[in-house]
């Protein structure tokens, strides 16, 4: 009895493959709506394998940024497929967890969840598909949809200052001629000067009379 229940605490202690260590996306909540830097997180699983290739099936409404690299991998992305390649030495090996962040354009659907269907291929062709649902075994990365940033209050805009109305400086009216009483000034001059003709004149003609008065006769 007592053999068969250190056999079975020995096989309680044992890790199990794919209970614990599984695809997530970090942090979990992001607000709908958002540009969010989202971390996918992949374990590899096998000692005696690496892990090559993780490709991302985006959810529907969900665009990612034009990222090239992400965590030392190659980015390609094709629709709404993101596919990650490791350059030769940068493979997950042993029991390590590859951590790659991407640029995501978040749908507008508050208190909603997002499926992440990964697909991990091994340097022997094996493909373990983390697409099933959270109790399963190889569960797809799931992310929460909070409500959506308020946006900010538009800046205040200071108010244009007003218009400086310029006057044109008056222009002194032209010259008519004319002194207000409606007889152009010309006209008025001529005027005194026949006058003054017409009273020389006058005055010559009065002393003509008045000589001829006083001379003697023959």
């Amino acid at each position: 009895m007592r053999l068969v229940l250190a056999a079975l605490a020995a096989a309680l202690a044992l890790p199990v493959p794919g209970a614990l260590a599984h695809v997530e996306v970090k942090p979990k909540r992001a607000p709908a709506g958002a540009e969010a830097r989202l971390t996918f997180e992949v374990p590899n699983e096998r000692p005696d394998a690496v892990t090559t290739t993780i490709a991302i099936q985006l959810p529907a409404g969900v665009q990612a940024g034009t990222t090239r690299r992400s965590g030392g991998w190659r980015v390609r992305t094709s629709g709404r497929r993101v596919t990650l390649v490791a350059p030769r030495g940068r493979e997950l090996r042993g029991e390590e967890r590859g951590r790659f962040p991407l640029e995501l354009q978040l749908p507008l659907r508050p208190r909603t969840s997002l499926t992440f269907k990964v697909l991990q291929t091994y340097d022997d062709g094996e493909v373990v598909r983390w697409i099933g649902p959270p109790d399963t075994s190889e569960p797809a990365a799931r992310l929460r949809l909070a409500a959506a940033e308020p946006e900010p209050p538009p800046a205040e805009q200071e108010p244009p200052p007003p218009e400086t109305q310029t006057t044109a400086p008056s222009q002194p009216a032209e010259d008519s001629g004319d002194d207000g009483g409606g007889v152009p000034i010309w006209a008025g001059i001529g005027l005194i000067l026949l006058a003054a003709v017409a009273g020389s004149a006058a005055a010559r003609a009065r002393n003509r009379r008045r000589m001829r008065d006083h001379m003697p006769d023959d």
